[in-house]
């Protein structure tokens, strides 16, 4: 999110255009008081979004396999 006076908007809207086309969210603020949001009227495909990555630390056997203990419960 991204907070910006009316002032500043009107200096640089197309700049702040883009990024609300890119999925960021303006507040727009008048005398310190938000007045608007800008937001995009296109969904943002938020899996191009995801930097990290989840990577499993065991094997794909010993991750599968179920807990002995857990397990014999529902025997």
């Amino acid at each position: 999110m991204v907070v910006v006076s009316a002032t500043a908007l009107r200096k640089n809207l197309f700049s702040y255009l883009d990024r609300a086309a890119n999925g960021e969210v303006v507040v727009i603020k008048r005398n310190r008081c938000e007045v608007a949001r800008l937001v995009s009227t296109q969904p943002v495909n938020w899996r191009k979004k995801m930097t990290v990555k989840p990577k499993i630390e065991v094997s794909e056997e010993e991750f599968i396999k179920p807990l002995e203990d857990v397990w014999e419960e529902y025997q």
